[in-house]
């Protein structure tokens, strides 16, 4: 990846000159009442300390004690908490407007991409000076771990323990991922790789590509790929972080990488969506300071090459929730319309 694109990466939300026009009011059920934002705390032995989430209860969750509901994971940003959603993104009143008949879980990946990571990490050491955190100034209570197993964090531990606390439909079918930036590629990641878990997945402006290099702008049939984990280059932190997360061997950068995981879907899957795939939608802001158009336009030729069904939207607007919040409702009405309704 150019050093210009690891650049603006490393910076992580570069302001754009113009913000993305509402989108048009997503189709289906009208605001009905508010739903409940609740801020909760639990352990997690997969981290090895206790984590927080956020969730959203649909308005007519208390009122309705027979009723089970599809669940839809928002994963946050690189160095943003899992109040990003709520705060930022303005979540809870895009359901609420859509009359959203879904639990939002919000979960805390802090800065691990939403993988397992071999690299150790030192929790008292992280504890009394910030040591292995990608922000060394960040909450060292709520972002030091003992293991950075944020994959089976979120695909086995956390997904059990919503399943068992609030009323879900506890199946693949009623079952959708999504996040922004960091959080995107970590909602395709973990789809493409548990299928089985999840019915869509959705990505604001991620990260769809750890290989791809150019060209900017994007011209299909002229993609450069890197080839070996070590071509990463840029600021030393950042490239320092990404290697470290992700580690030196090829295999395991292939393994979670979302354009290597579709590749793997095959062209022969025929019309419509590809066998045992998660329905899929990506945008991106057309002004993206890290230019994550590209991989974008990148992804969606990959996926149309392979009819695999999908949803993909670039438009005026850059890294930054100016362009994310009018996305929202549209991600949250895909989710929607990809699971199981309420029952």
């Amino acid at each position: 990846m150019s050093l210009r694109v690891l650049a603006a990466l490393a910076v992580a939300c570069a302001a754009c000159e113009r913000s993305a026009p509402p989108p048009a009011p997503p189709a289906g059920p009208r605001a009905v009442g508010r739903g409940s934002v609740m801020h909760v705390r639990h352990r997690s032995d997969a981290l090895g300390v206790d984590k927080n989430y956020v969730v959203y209860l649909p308005a007519e969750y208390g009122a309705a004690p027979s009723k089970r509901w599809p669940v839809f994971y928002y994963l946050h940003g690189l160095t943003s908490p899992e109040t990003e959603w709520i705060e930022e993104g303005k979540l809870d009143a895009a359901a609420d407007a859509l009359g959203l008949g879904a639990i939002v879980v919000m979960p805390d990946g802090d800065d691990g991409f939403y993988i397992d990571s071999a690299a150790p990490i030192d929790h008292d050491a992280c504890m009394r000076d910030g040591s292995g955190l990608y922000d060394p100034e960040a909450d060292r209570a709520a972002t030091c771990v003992r293991h950075r197993a944020y994959e089976t964090y979120i695909a086995k531990e956390l997904i059990a323990h919503v399943d068992a606390t609030y009323r879900t439909i506890a199946a693949r079918d009623g079952r959708a991922i999504a996040g922004v930036s960091m959080g995107g590629f970590g909602a395709w990641s973990l789809a493409l790789r548990h299928p089985e878990l999840f019915a869509a997945a959705a990505s604001h402006s991620g990260l769809l590509s750890l290989f791809y290099a150019g060209p900017h702008p994007y011209a299909a049939g002229k993609v450069q790929l890197i080839t070996d984990p070590a071509q990463w280059n840029g600021p030393p932190r950042f490239a320092r972080w990404i290697g470290m997360t992700f580690g030196p061997a090829l295999s395991n950068w292939q393994a979670h990488d979302p354009a290597t995981l579709v590749q793997a879907l095959g062209s022969s899957a025929g019309p419509g969506l590809a066998r045992g795939a998660p329905a899929l939608y990506l945008d991106c802001g057309s002004e993206d300071g890290i230019q994550l158009h590209d991989q974008a336009a990148y992804v969606h030729d990959l996926l149309a090459a392979r009819h695999v069904e999908h949803a993909f939207f670039v438009g005026p607007g850059g890294h930054d929730y100016a362009f994310w919040v009018p996305r929202v409702p549209v991600s949250l009405a895909f989710l929607r319309d990809h699971t199981s309704a309420a029952r």
